[in-house]
């Protein structure tokens, strides 16, 4: 809900900077609020259509029921807009309700048929019904404030208030069966989702929000009309939802911005030609940006737009005081960290994404010395050619041998599992045990191919970065140590984003020799990379190879709940 009233917040204020920029042109203010009015419009059709799957060409129809409703309401009952506004949007969700019924028989052409069919119905009968000013339409409607900019600022409201909404919906179970229901009828029964259920939900609050954009819009421009809200005007919401993004909570205000703009600057002299630019407009978007602008937008700010900020802070980040110590191994300087002052050594080598500042919740212990490096490429440590399961085990050998080692006992997390796999199948005689935690299985980790464009991501959006990190220790609340693993996670070599996944698709677990000692698999109930069978798969792999989960942690216990990892870990040291 925070961050969800953060974005509201600033939808907000980028749209009083605007109204504030226009504040003295009347003129303009009615263009801006127009475009509000149709993102609203908008929005709704983007609730059925890119959030339910469910093509409709008449949902004008709701803004004229909207519209005519609370014109209704204000002159004759004396109600205030907003209240007609609500009264208008219930009865428009009503008739999304009734139309929503025989829909939910049809699919793709046949649905967008019978929507636009229900469109023109609606618009003919209001131009039979003299109530209603027939062809006429509804004149010298009464503004709820007649300062334009005031207005402006109400319609803003409205609009930011219907986002967060909608956002809400969308984000709850309700929005999940929706999406279910657009990516698969079947697949979504076979969750148990009520297919007809969703979708009569996804036509009513589409309807509501297409009423509530009539009833500002009648507030607004003070005459409807059935014309306002014919096939014509249908189409421009479909365009303003394709050209904007389907699935989009802004992007179908930068398409109504769009279409609402070309209206107003070609009114004169290109009038006959504004149907053919915006059919080409839609053409060209359906063609070539099929997810519209705000997809596009957004693939360029976390692929293009954020680097150099992260070039910045990578620097920043490098700059800082490291804490530590440097040694230099196998002709590479590589960082590590120590913990404790016992006389027995323990190696902890962290996962990808990772630093030694992952293991900053170690105890201060009497018995064990905690080693923790950055692996190299990572942190601080010197970079390798290239990103290999193998070669980062040939340097922690190198470290073990520089440091003087003697039977220390291995832990490694995540990738770093696989590194303390590779480093036990070359000297099965170099540890007394192992702890893996959350680890990579015997037989690697294998990476969709798909996954590895959002992969890629990871290096130029700090955002996607932030949010991998946090779904991979869904535990840890404490968010200026997430801050903190995020800054290390972009020292990375920029080379090994995919190059690890790669590497854990090719590892293999091949000992020379079976490594003989205990062996203690950790692994998280919430993790969602490594699944119980593959942890099991990695105990069976060691002929003293134990298993114990921790019920309330992801992918890294030793993040999340430090102290009951620091109880398991120690426990298991004790125990040799």
């Amino acid at each position: 809900m925070r961050k969800i009233i953060r974005y509201a917040a600033l939808s907000a204020a980028a749209g009083l900077v605007v109204g504030l920029l226009a504040s003295g042109e009347s003129f303009v203010l009615q263009i801006l609020a127009q475009v509000l009015i149709f993102g609203i419009a908008a929005l709704g059709l983007n609730i059925l259509t890119g959030m339910g799957g469910q093509v409709s060409i008449g949902n004008a129809a709701f803004m004229s029921i909207g519209a005519y409703t609370s014109v209704i309401l204000v002159t004759r009952l004396g109600l205030p807009l907003p209240l007609a506004a609500l009264g208008g949007a219930m009865l428009a969700a009503l008739f999304g309700l009734a139309i929503g019924f025989p829909a939910l028989r049809m699919k793709g052409f046949y649905l967008a048929v019978a929507t636009m069919a229900f469109g023109v119905v609606i618009e003919q009968l209001i131009k039979v019904i003299p109530a209603l000013g027939a062809h006429n339409g509804l004149r010298n409607i009464p503004r709820l404030l007649a300062n334009d900019f005031a207005n402006y600022l109400f319609i803003l409201v409205c609009y930011v208030a219907l986002v967060m909404i909608a956002r809400i919906v969308a984000e709850s179970p309700v929005g999940l069966r929706w999406r279910m229901v657009r990516d698969g009828e079947t697949a979504a029964r076979s969750f148990g989702v009520n297919v007809q259920r969703a979708k009569l939900s996804a036509f009513m609050m589409s309807a509501a929000y297409g009423g509530i954009a009539g009833a500002l819009y009648a507030d607004t421009v003070g005459f409807i009309s059935s014309a306002d809200f014919g096939l014509a005007r249908s189409l421009d919401l479909l365009a303003m939802v394709m050209i904007g993004g389907l699935g989009s909570y802004h992007g179908g205000l930068g398409g109504a911005a769009i279409i609402v703009g070309l209206r107003f600057v070609f009114s004169r002299g290109f009038g006959p030609w504004l149907t053919v630019i915006i059919g080409g407009l839609l053409i060209v978007f359906t063609l070539f940006f099929p997810r519209g602008i705000a997809w596009g937008l957004t693939l360029a700010w976390h692929r293009h737009l954020q680097r150099p900020y992260l070039a910045l802070r990578r620097a920043m980040v490098r700059r800082k005081p490291a804490g530590g110590q440097t040694v230099q191994a196998g002709g590479r300087t590589i960082h590590y960290r120590v913990k404790g002052s016992g006389p027995q050594p323990v190696l902890c080598i962290h996962g990808n994404l990772g630093s030694s500042r992952w293991w900053d919740g170690l105890p201060d212990s009497d018995r064990y010395r905690f080693i923790a490096p950055d692996l190299p490429g990572f942190g601080r440590s010197e970079a390798l050619a290239a990103a290999d399961i193998g070669a980062y085990a040939d340097a922690m050998l190198d470290l073990f041998d520089a440091l003087r080692l003697e039977r220390p006992a291995l832990v490694g997390h995540s990738l770093g599992g696989a590194v303390v796999l590779a480093m036990l199948a070359r000297r099965p005689d170099l540890a007394r045990a192992a702890v893996l935690v959350d680890s990579c299985p015997p037989d690697g980790l294998q990476t969709p191919e798909d996954h590895y464009p959002v992969i890629e991501t990871y290096k130029t959006s700090y955002a996607i970065l932030r949010n991998s990190l946090a779904a991979i220790a869904p535990e840890l609340k404490h968010r200026p140590t997430l801050a903190g693993l995020v800054d290390e996670a972009l020292l990375m070599s920029l080379d090994y984003y995919a190059g690890n996944a790669r590497s854990l698709q090719a590892f293999r677990y091949a000992p020379a020799a079976a490594f003989g000692r205990p062996v203690l698999v950790l692994r998280g109930r919430k993790d969602i990379i490594i699944t119980g069978t593959m942890a099991r798969k990695t105990v069976a792999a060691f002929p003293q190879g134990q298993y114990r989960e921790f019920e309330n942690c992801g992918h890294s216990p030793m993040a999340e709940i430090p102290g009951e990892f620091n109880a398991a870990l120690l426990a298991f040291l004790d125990g040799l």
